[in-house]
């Protein structure tokens, strides 16, 4: 019951403080104007009891200024409501720098610390700068008047000492109140500032990576049209050899048609930063389009290719970011093989992971070489036939291996060769 009914109370005082408020509207003017509601709300129920306690006193001047502060108050609430936000805020400044003038003066009040208040809102709500100033100075000068000039009780007699004391108590609480609320807005946007810009940042990071990958993927297919068209050019080639170097070419088109395709798909996938997006997909298949990719370079190479992977086996990951890790992996196994090299790949479960292994048995790497493979300090090495490459390809292995919760170990020796094991999670 008790749950209820503060449920129920919440509900009513968020609907009272946000009239008027627009999802669509910017963070800080939704505050502004959630403030000049929770503002009203409190000054209606003060104001009215103000009236009643003045008018049981007599002063019934004052009780009617006090009455005219409710009615300024609704107005204010009923423009907020229909999104006459600028009316609103010159109708709530306007009306009550004539009554606490009015008031201060006449009835000596303490309306100076109400004017204060005034204009600390207004100078920190206007957007206008012409119509702030404006309004600023006008209050500036009607708080000087009630503080120099305090007229003789023409209107009604003054309140007594205590209730000045409590106005002025109230009115710098209203101050104290006004002035922490926009701190607290200005902070709150401030952070949010901040978390833009590291979204922003790392979806700038992400985009650097793509385009890293667009590089990284495209290169190799016109690397080998490259070396076709050379051949080509140098007029190196029989007519059978002719014949068989036209069906390559066609074959290498349409790979990069095809890698065009996909890396464009995983970029409108990614348009709001790089995605993981895990399905259950056979490893078998992949391996083999993505050896088919690289088909010119094997047969350069002469090398031989031993894939071990049970048809059935399947994993349980990013589809796209898996193809990456391994198309980067079977590039560098062939770039660093020699001429008639071997190069393994097979799998084995553990648990509820697939281990793939790449082995080459080309030139190696020694220590210091292991502990920069994961770095951005890694540097670029050509492979066996002066291979071109940009460095960036384990880096990015190792950030998607992470993404899809699995881990890559190396096992290399300087002039024997090279094993690299990718661990990633099986199909359950």
């Amino acid at each position: 019951m008790a749950n209820t009914l503060s449920v129920y109370v919440k509900n009513i005082l968020y609907r009272l403080s946000n009239v008027g408020v627009d999802p669509e509207m910017s963070y800080v003017e939704s505050q502004y104007t959630k403030l000049i509601n929770i503002l009203n709300w409190i000054g209606m129920c003060c104001m009215l009891s103000y009236a009643i306690v003045n008018f049981g006193n007599e002063r019934y001047f004052l009780s009617f200024l006090n009455l005219l502060n409710v009615c300024d108050a609704t107005t204010v609430l009923i423009l907020n409501k229909y999104r006459k936000y600028l009316s609103a805020r010159l109708v709530m400044v306007i009306s009550r720098l004539i009554i606490y003038t009015v008031a201060g003066l006449y009835f000596h009040n303490g309306g100076e610390y109400f004017l204060v208040a005034l204009l600390i809102t207004t100078s920190l709500m206007i957007d206008n700068k012409w119509i702030r100033f404006s309004l600023c100075f006008l209050i500036f000068i009607a708080c000087g008047a009630v503080i120099l000039f305090p007229q003789p009780p023409l209107l009604g007699s003054p309140v007594p000492p205590e209730q000045a004391y409590a106005n002025m108590i109230v009115g710098i609480l209203l101050i104290v109140g006004v002035v922490s609320f926009f701190k607290s807005i200005q902070s709150t946007y401030q952070q949010e500032i901040e978390k833009q810009r590291q979204a922003l940042f790392s979806l700038n990071k992400d985009k650097e990576k793509m385009f890293s990958i667009l590089a990284h993927d495209i290169r190799s297919p016109m690397v080998t049209l490259e070396n076709l068209l050379q051949m080509f050019h140098e007029d190196l080639l029989t007519h059978n050899e002719r014949i068989e170097t036209i069906g390559l070419l066609k074959d290498q088109v349409s790979q990069l048609g095809s890698v065009m395709d996909n890396l464009l798909r995983w970029s409108v996938r990614g348009m709001q930063g790089i995605q993981t997006i895990k399905v259950t997909f056979l490893l078998r298949p992949l391996v083999l389009e993505l050896f088919h990719f690289f088909d010119f370079l094997v047969r350069q190479k002469q090398l031989t290719v031993d894939i071990n992977i049970p048809e059935s086996m399947s994993l349980f990951a990013d589809y796209d970011q898996t193809a990456v890790i391994l198309r980067n992996l079977l590039s560098n196994a062939i770039k660093f093989s020699e001429v008639c090299g071997r190069v393994k790949v097979f799998a084995d479960v553990k648990g509820n992971m697939i281990d793939i292994f790449i082995k080459d048995e080309g030139m190696g790497m020694d220590d210091r070489r292991i502990n920069m493979l994961f770095t951005s300090s890694q540097l670029s090495t050509k492979g066996t036939i002066g291979e071109r490459g940009f460095g960036l390809g384990l880096i990015l292995c190792a950030e998607f291996i992470r993404l899809n919760e699995g881990n890559i170990r190396v096992e290399s020796k300087l002039n024997k060769g090279s094993v690299f094991a990718v661990s990633l999670p099986k199909n359950s």
